[in-house]
């Protein structure tokens, strides 16, 4: 958990790449179901057409889909950008304790001043490949620069500035995340789950240092 711009994304990235869990994004699956014109994405095409929000019961549905279809699970699952509200963190905590056996569910926050957050976004740049997508900065204190400038490292391709990451979109973003963020907090601690605090205004290399602590504890990394 975290608001925009707190490095949810780069962290997922690195669980990824050292410890082979999977990087679950309500974003891409978004995109995918849409592409596919599935019943879920016919859904998800219509309330964004509407400039309405997808309800929490369809990306619930869109995350079960997901769970189901897979031949087999992957050690760890990093749910990124889900849940958003409380509704959505009762609907993702009944379905996996209705469907698998086995399970711990971990909630990781990572905290970031909002000044921090505004000057991070305002500083990204991202793949313009949507198949990669890899996240850069500008900001001279970063050690996340492109090699070339704005080339992706990864794949060549062109990096851009994300439409939507004006400073008054980003302020609205910031605003809905912390109305939501108390309750899914509150919810998960009633059902006895400890909350995991990173600070989140550290080097990469820290903020990912600090979740292998935590992970150790709980004994999911090695």
């Amino acid at each position: 958990m975290g608001p925009p711009g707190s490095g949810k994304g780069t962290l997922s990235s690195l669980c990824v790449k050292h410890f082979g869990w999977c990087q679950l994004s309500t974003g891409n699956l978004c995109r995918d179901h849409i592409q596919r014109n599935t019943e879920i994405g016919q859904k998800i095409k219509s309330a964004m057409q509407q400039g309405q929000l997808v309800s929490d019961e369809v990306i619930a549905d869109m995350i079960k889909d997901w769970v189901l279809v897979q031949d087999q699970l992957p050690q760890g699952i990093i749910f990124d950008g889900y849940p958003r509200t409380k509704k959505q963190a009762e609907l993702l905590y009944s379905f996996l304790k209705n469907t698998l056996q086995d399970f711990d569910l971990i909630l990781v926050k990572l905290h970031v001043d909002v000044d921090l957050v505004l000057n991070r976004i305002l500083s990204r740049i991202s793949c313009s490949n949507k198949k990669c997508q890899q996240v850069y900065s500008l900001l001279k204190e970063s050690n996340m620069h492109p090699k070339s400038s704005m080339t992706c490292d990864a794949c060549g391709s062109t990096l851009v500035h994300r439409s939507d990451d004006t400073k008054d979109t980003l302020k609205n973003r910031i605003h809905v995340y912390y109305q939501h963020e108390q309750d899914i907090i509150d919810f998960y601690i009633r059902k006895g789950m400890s909350i995991g605090m990173i600070n989140g205004a550290q080097e990469v290399q820290d903020v990912f240092n600090d979740f292998k602590k935590l992970a150790q504890q709980k004994e999911y990394v090695c």
